[in-house]
């Protein structure tokens, strides 16, 4: 059997008889401890970090993608 990725309890088990976590969840790694902690979690199981999503800078920019799309749509018809 193998050690649960999360809490490396060597029993590991689905789910996890130490942590409780299902070894198939996704799973990304801490910043802080480099530890790898489920997606769904807001702080890092081990350390206690708060995880940071991925989508906060990347939401904002394609939103403004789309509106200089429709600006340039805009000026091109103008025109």
């Amino acid at each position: 059997m193998n050690a649960c990725p999360f809490c490396d309890d060597p029993k590991g088990g689905v789910p996890c008889a130490a942590c409780g976590r299902a070894p198939s969840l996704s799973r990304r790694p801490c910043s802080a401890c480099k530890q790898m902690t489920p997606l769904n979690e807001g702080a890092c199981s081990h350390c206690g970090q708060a995880m940071r999503s991925e989508l906060r800078w990347k939401i904002p920019v394609i939103i403004l993608m789309f509106v200089v799309a429709i600006g340039v749509s805009v000026a091109v018809q103008l025109l």
